[in-house]
């Protein structure tokens, strides 16, 4: 319900009041520091350089014999397809330059961000995956907060580059997570029904 009302909301308006004011925010750090931190997860949450996240853990956890996993994995990113169709009806411009500093100009209508949700999805299921099978708990924590890292980075990126206001990152990263929730409920359903076999 949330992310239908934003949706509505961002369909009527090109930006939210608080919009302006986290973008301004932002883009007042001047720290080459902290542009190198939101830089490198925004890159991989983009192709080609998503594939060297997504590929090799799809790959990994096959070879380690968790299928289900893999195949869930391999599929998550396909709900980016369910964003693409959102932004289309949505249709909201991006940033202008006569308000915020733009970075990372792009043409594609603007809300729900792409690259938050990519990261949402890929970064998300990872991180989902590494709570339930890692045993090593410093390893597990570890990982967590590389998954972590890079979800929550890359949208902070996107307001900073002057991509996307805070609202597209907001919204993609609530459209991402109701994906998320449909991809985990269908591990435990199958992972369910696998052990009953058994």
């Amino acid at each position: 319900m949330g992310f239908v009302l934003i949706s509505l909301s961002a369909d009527a308006s090109t930006y939210f009041p608080g919009d302006l004011w986290v973008s301004r925010h932002l883009q007042q750090i001047h720290s080459s520091v902290f542009d190198k931190a939101v830089t490198l997860p925004e890159t991989f949450a983009d192709l080609p350089l998503v594939l060297a996240i997504w590929v090799p853990s799809v790959v990994l956890l096959w070879l380690l014999r968790y299928r289900l996993e893999a195949r869930l994995l391999a599929a998550a990113p396909f709900g980016w397809v369910v964003n693409r169709i959102v932004k289309e009806l949505v249709m909201r411009p991006r940033p202008s330059h006569e308000l915020v500093r733009i970075q990372d100009a792009a043409n594609d209508p603007s809300f729900p961000s792409g690259h938050v949700i990519t990261a949402v999805l890929i970064l998300g299921f990872l991180l989902y995956i590494v709570t339930i099978l890692t045993k090593q708990p410093l390893v597990r924590l570890i990982l967590q907060l590389a998954c972590l890292y890079g979800i929550i980075f890359s949208g902070i990126a996107r307001i900073y580059h002057g991509a996307h206001w805070f609202s597209d990152v907001y919204g993609a990263a609530l459209l991402g997570a109701l994906i998320l929730a449909v991809i985990v409920a269908i591990h435990s359903w199958l992972l369910g029904e696998v052990r009953q076999a058994e």
